[in-house]
């Protein structure tokens, strides 16, 4: 039994169960219990007593006679559903729109394209206009689309491949080749070559396939007429004509309608998500900001599918040009371009308010940050209700001058930016200046990154709108377009291709040499393999396989060689049992309208849309033949598992190309990019502007003028500006080059960073002789890491255009910059140290460079953050030594004297207050780093700063803060950019280390 001593005994003894074997003594907990407590606490204590430990008794907030489990209870009333009627989910699919959709694609296809050319083949049709019984269903299986755009398209792709292999099929008939195996051999591998190197994608199939099928025609009928390649090629023009009827009637599927419908919900979802992201910085609690970041994230998963999906649909819409203006196929891409911009600053607000989700007590128990929050969020909300509107306004805006007739809500927009410009300067005023902190707090960064991403936002829209002003209407009419982009850029595509071949002699030209001569060693090699066993020379089917298969690596070949085969299987059983019991024309026609209209509602599937393709190349043939025996489908089942055995053979053991490999290179150079660019922003600090250069060049007489010295520079600045708000004017048109260098790299780097997307998964289902587990979430973790840094790069690229976009840097805000620069120097040094070691380290795993690499990031660390925490520190500097100034200035200090003192302090050299590092220290190689003691804030400077005691001082109306809103956004929001870039730089040396782990098992 517990014993208690004092006057607490019985109360314990009331409210507590007595426990055994408990032999603690408590002291006097009770003996004065309310005395000790704060006003508050003896208040609650007065009224309902408190307990044996003195503090006030807890009283339940919840209801204990609550509902049973499960008890719908719960609920609010007026969401509550009725269980009346219960609803059948056997037949769910049929409620479905895509389901709808897809039937009546099947449909399309089957009545207005199956059925007639069925028809033909069978002779239920009686006209004699097919050369072949096979040729027309395999178009339609190729041809089948959905949208207009998408059919055109296939149309010119059709062309363009007929261009090519037609007259190489008619060389080959009328040179006589089917009588001369030899000549036969060497002219099909050669043309084939030919083909494999100087077409791709679509049009590689296209042309291997209809060339195949022609030279093997004539090695069956040497005797072929020279019409014979045309006949094929007009059978394969029926079926696709037939298809493109399928797409116009009843009516039209137009692609530009898709693009615009996936816009509305990208609008919409922008919208959202940054009204929602704007509500949480100082949201009411932690638990409704992590909800709301969980919805936000939510749409922004959806703005990322609909952008793919506009993308798809408006490269169709391109070739829509007799139903479509290229007016608003403009407007619609300079809509994308702007949603992307803002894509890219949701994501940038998304970052920061992960930090604060994660330290919520930073924003939330922070009195400074709640006076911001109160003064900021309703005009917040403005500038998100006037994007809000906006972005719903150009949902329904389809050309460029529907969207120029929107001025007024882009003028809104600005209106309410401006404002909030205003009030933000003005919160800094009264906070930060009238109230002098003492320390920057860390909410500071934070706010301050926040605000710089809503006003880079409005930047955005008003460049947006700014590019939509200029766009000059072409007077090159849409089909010269459509005719230059289809004809023109490939003819010149193989040129420069061509020149690059014998100039520079690069891996990627050479590449596509070897996987051209792989391809056509394969089907040469099938052919011969096929002759060799005794096939017939009339099935003869393996070389069509691999026009299908071949890939650009052994994995993407393996990978479409096993859907294949899978494919091949199930259209050879499919098709023998249609073609065993379909003895009458009539069954005929049934039994392919049935198994081409189930084909074609699996078509546009995401995992079996291409098996069911395949399997329909397979069925058709037996299914159309007059007679269909056990030995012909066997024949046909050997060739194409042959074929795909021997390239895969070929493609594996013949300078295979290996996915991983590739992927490493690629990410060496997106490394090698990002420390390129990394140098390019931290040596902004010492580049002037470009107004500067043309004002007076480098003869700037406060270039090195410490923070003390530019009085007589401010009183002329001063002059010429608003009175109190030091709002600063920005250029309406500037040529930054070394900004546009920059940007350029950028988008070059996130260009190379999106093509690594397929090597990943290639690389991931790569195999060698040993099987070790691949690691798969270090792999997603570092493209994860790579694009999250590629996202920080453009934030400190925003930033800086924000900083470069003046008229002139204030005097201090140059001290500023050249006091943090050989810290910015340090940083870069740091970082492409890593990037030299990570890159050998990526092309020699073997090497064990761990020690080094985590020096490295290390010090690329602390340089960033003795950078952080160096400008926090100045930032509190120039704003006490600027209020201090105006405070003497006003006769409310304590004595001239005084604040003489005070001044001095700041005006010395920054070595003398260790801001700097000495050039003592430089030359002797010491590290001279101030940050344990800007860790701790004890340095001596901030006690001689001349903080008074009393936090509030008045200022006069003409005062001028010395950092302006927009310097204040953009500094910060460069410094928090770095911390974050350098803390992912940890993150992607991790997940890269586990690479490098599996690597080195695999070597």
């Amino acid at each position: 039994m517990t014993t208690l001593k004092g006057g607490g005994d019985k109360t314990y003894r009331e409210n507590c169960p007595p426990a055994s074997g408990d032999n603690f003594v408590i002291d006097d907990i009770g003996s004065s219990p309310a005395r000790d407590l704060p006003p508050a606490h003896n208040s609650v204590g007065t009224k309902l007593g408190n307990d044996s430990f003195g503090l006030p008794l807890y009283v339940p907030l919840q209801d204990s006679d609550r509902p049973g489990k499960n008890s719908s209870l719960t609920v609010p009333w007026s969401l509550r559903k009725s269980d009346g009627r219960k609803e059948v989910r056997v037949l769910e699919f049929l409620r479905s729109p895509q389901f709808w959709r897809q039937v009546e694609f099947a449909l399309r296809v089957t009545l207005i394209a199956v059925f007639p050319s069925v028809g033909l083949v069978v002779g239920f049709i009686p006209l004699n206009i097919l050369g072949t019984s096979t040729s027309i269903l395999s178009a339609i299986v190729l041809a089948s689309k959905v949208t207009v755009g998408e059919m055109i398209a296939f149309i010119f792709t059709w062309l363009r491949a007929g261009c090519i292999w037609l007259p190489f099929a008619t060389c080959g008939v009328a040179l006589g080749l089917g009588n001369h195996i030899g000549v036969w051999c060497a002219y099909y591998t050669l043309v084939l070559f030919v083909i494999a190197t100087f077409t791709e994608n679509m049009v590689r199939r296209v042309c291997l396939l209809l060339f195949n099928i022609c030279m093997i025609g004539l090695l069956v009928k040497p005797d072929s007429s020279l019409v014979y390649p045309s006949r094929v090629m007009a059978d394969w023009c029926i079926g696709t004509l037939l298809c493109a009827l399928a797409v116009f009637v009843p009516y039209p599927i137009f692609s530009k309608t898709r693009a615009q419908k996936a816009l509305c919900e990208i609008a919409n979802c922008t919208g959202a998500a940054f009204t929602g992201m704007t509500s949480c910085f100082w949201s009411p609690s932690n638990v409704e900001r992590n909800m709301s970041m969980t919805k936000v994230r939510m749409l922004i998963a959806t703005v990322d599918e609909a952008l793919q999906t506009f993308y798809l649909e408006q490269d169709h819409s391109f070739y829509e040009f007799l139903f479509d203006s290229g007016d608003a196929r403009r407007a619609r891409w300079f809509k994308a371009q702007l949603f992307e911009r803002l894509r890219t600053n949701l994501i940038a607000l998304s970052q920061v308010l992960d930090m604060v989700e994660g330290r919520p007590w930073v924003i939330d128990e922070s009195e400074r940050s709640l006076a911001f929050g109160q003064h900021l969020s309703p005009h917040i909300k403005d500038v998100a209700a006037s994007v809000d509107k906006l972005m719903d306004a150009l949902t329904s805006a389809h050309t460029i001058k529907a969207v120029s007739d929107l001025d007024e809500l882009f003028t809104d927009v600005s209106a309410a930016t401006r404002k909030l410009q205003h009030e933000f300067n003005a919160a800094r005023l009264d906070l930060f200046y009238q109230h002098r902190p003492e320390t920057l707090e860390e909410f500071v960064p934070l706010m301050t990154y926040f605000m710089f991403t809503i006003i880079n936002s409005h930047d955005t829209i008003s460049q947006f709108g700014c590019d939509m002003s200029k766009v000059e209407v072409s007077r090159m009419s849409s089909a010269k377009v459509v005719v230059a982009k289809v004809v023109w850029e490939p003819f010149k595509e193989e040129i420069e291709y061509v020149l690059k071949l014998f100039r520079t002699f690069r891996r990627r030209e050479i590449q596509r040499l070897i996987e051209a001569a792989k391809v056509s060693a394969a089907m040469i090699a099938t052919v011969g393999f096929s002759l060799l066993i005794g096939v017939d020379k009339e099935s003869l089917s393996g070389p069509s396989i691999i026009a299908f298969v071949s890939g650009s690596n052994p994995v993407e070949a393996v990978q479409a060689s096993v859907v294949r085969l899978t494919a091949c299987i199930l259209g050879t059983v499919i098709g023998f049992f249609a073609g065993t019991y379909s003895s009458t024309p009539t069954d005929k026609i049934i039994s392919v309208c049935v198994l081409m209209f189930i084909g074609t509602f699996f078509r546009t599937d995401k995992d079996y849309g291409i098996l069911v393709v395949y399997a329909m190349f397979v069925l058709i043939p037996l299914n159309t033949m007059e007679s269909t025996t056990t030995e012909d489908t066997l024949s046909r089942m050997n060739q194409i598992t042959f074929g795909i055995l021997i390239y895969i053979i070929i493609s594996a053991a013949v300078f295979p190309l290996s996915p991983s490999l590739i992927l490493r290179k690629k990410r060496i150079n997106i490394l090698i990019r990002f420390g390129e660019a990394v140098t390019k922003l931290c040596g902004l600090f010492s580049k002037p502007l470009t107004t500067d250069l043309l004002a007076d060049g480098s003869n700037d007489p406060t270039s090195n003028a410490p923070v003390g010295n530019d009085s007589v520079l401010r009183s002329n600045i001063s002059a010429s500006r608003a009175f109190t708000l030091s709002f600063s004017e920005r250029l309406i048109v500037s040529t930054d080059s070394c900004m546009e260098e920059i940007d350029a790299l950028l988008n070059e780097t996130s260009r190379r960073l999106k093509r690594t997307v397929p090597f990943e998964a290639f690389a991931r289902k790569e195999r060698g002789l040993l099987f070790v587990h691949y690691p798969t979430k270090a792999c997603e973790r570092t493209a994860f890491t790579l694009n999250r840094m590629m996202g920080l790069l453009r934030s400190m690229w925003c930033s800086w255009s924000i900083l470069r976009s003046q008229k002139a840097y204030t005097p201090e805000m140059r001290h500023i910059l050249r006091t943090l620069q050989p810290i910015a120097l340090d940083a870069s040094s740091s970082f492409n140290r890593f990037v030299d070691l990570m890159c050998y380290a990526l092309r020699n795993p073997t090497t064990a460079l761990q020690t080094e690499l985590m020096q490295a990031v290390l010090d690329f660390m602390q340089s960033v953050e003795e950078l952080c925490l160096r400008k926090n520190h100045i930032m509190i500097a120039v704003i006490t030594k600027a209020v201090n100034a105006e405070y003497g200035m006003n006769n409310l200090t304590h004595g001239n004297g005084n604040r003489s003192h005070r001044s001095e302090t700041l005006t010395p050299p920054c070595d003398a207050t260790g801001l700097a590092i000495s050039e003592c220290a430089r030359s002797s190689g010491i590290k001279s780093s101030a940050l344990p003691l800007l860790r701790k804030k004890t340095f001596n400077s901030i006690d001689s700063m001349g903080i008074s005691g009393q936090n509030i001082v008045s200022l006069s109306d003409n005062f001028v803060m010395p950092i302006s809103g927009e310097d204040s956004e953009g500094l910060h929001a460069l410094s928090l950019s770095l911390s974050m870039f350098s803390n992912d730089a940890k993150l992607l040396l991790m997940s890269l280390e586990e690479m490098l782990d599996h690597m080195r098992k695999t070597a």
